[in-house]
């Protein structure tokens, strides 16, 4: 009955306001009955057993509060949570989930995550959130459980969403320190892959979050308590990456003796013109993350070209002496170990990478 004069009271207009707070008032003594599970309504907020959809109905009101009056927006959502609704374990584990839901829905529209989740200052301590303060009311017991249950659900959205700033700030307030540098090794490596493929316009995606690498590496490198936890794998690839975007980059701006040494101290190609380490570098390909190996025909085209200009410069040089002939056979070196190792790993790049590094091959072989 009083789920009947609940769900014709809210549709009257004037009354809409008056319907959600005596439900809430119902909910409160345990008069209101509501599904057991989570089922659509067939008019209003009425289900099937003549139960009203409380939690609709609760969050439709809550969500259509004004930006400036988000806390009182979270505060009606933690109602769906009272002990009178909880008429069994497996309701007030679906009141919960559906709590949790819709402040992480609500957070992510309004996107003030200093002020409910909390915030790391620049000593290393932690700030507490507003949300923390209400956890048990969501059934949370621990920051861990926070962690798992609001914060980490709304990186994964924010990295679904693609907002990446939101995804770093987010995944490294629940302390998820190797996760940030996963998501940004693949971002990295997704974008020189686009770059590669000529489907990025400009380069300014790619300094963003080329600039965010290195100040979140850099930031966990000289904080103790995050680098013990730092996974080493995760660590080298996000360095391996930043270290090919600096060669590439030194590539396309002419700077060839740079970018040789750059590529050559990555250890990543057999670039010490001795062809029988080749094979070693060949193993070590699987290894490696794939935001690395999905660019190595970038790398290697980049390589080749590197050493081909090298080799046109030197040789047009007017100097005939026996460092220039020395010089001159070392890239013949090192490009024919480039030459070994891409057909050791052919498999893993286009059909037409070989064709083109055979080319610049013959030009200074």
């Amino acid at each position: 009955m009083f789920a009947h004069a609940v769900d014709y009271l809210v549709q009257i207009d004037q009354y809409q306001v008056e319907a959600v707070h005596i439900a809430i008032a119902l909910a409160y003594y345990g008069l209101l009955q509501v599904p057991g599970s989570e089922q659509a309504a067939y008019a209003g907020y009425l289900v099937a057993d003549s139960a009203l959809d409380f939690s609709r109905m609760v969050i439709h009101y809550a969500r259509a509060l004004p930006a400036a009056a988000t806390d009182d927006a979270i505060h009606y959502m933690m109602l769906l949570t009272m002990p009178a609704l909880a008429t069994s374990e497996g309701i007030k584990a679906q009141q919960q989930r559906v709590c949790e839901q819709a402040i992480v829905h609500i957070l992510f529209e309004r996107r003030d995550y200093a002020h409910y989740l909390g915030d790391i200052q620049s000593d290393g301590t932690r700030k507490r959130g507003f949300l923390e303060r209400y956890m048990p009311l969501l059934g949370i017991s621990s920051h861990s459980q926070f962690a798992q249950s609001i914060v980490c659900r709304l990186a994964d959205r924010s990295l679904d969403e693609g907002r990446l700033a939101d995804t770093v700030l987010l995944y490294n307030l629940a302390e998820r320190y190797n996760t940030v540098l996963y998501v940004l090794s693949k971002q990295l490596g997704e974008l020189l892959y686009a770059q590669g493929n000529g489907s990025v316009s400009t380069d300014s995606e790619l300094e963003d979050i080329e600039g965010v690498s290195r100040a979140v590496l850099e930031h966990y490198k000289q904080r103790e308590h995050i680098a013990r936890s730092l996974d080493e794998r995760a660590v080298s690839t996000c360095t391996l990456l930043l270290s090919i975007m600096d060669f590439l980059a030194l590539h396309r701006q002419g700077a060839y003796e740079q970018a040789l040494e750059t590529i050559r101290n990555t250890q990543l190609l057999p670039l010490d013109g001795d062809i029988s380490v080749a094979p070693q570098h060949a193993e070590r390909i699987r290894t490696l993350d794939d935001a690395i190996t999905r660019n190595f025909s970038l790398i290697l085209l980049a390589a080749m070209d590197t050493l081909s200009r090298l080799y046109a410069g030197l040789k047009e040089s007017p100097f005939l002496d026996a460092v220039k002939q020395a010089n001159l056979q070392q890239l013949r070196k090192q490009a024919r170990s480039l030459m070994v190792f891409a057909g050791m790993v052919q498999f893993r790049m286009p059909s037409d990478t070989y064709a083109k590094l055979n080319r610049m091959d013959v030009f200074m072989n």
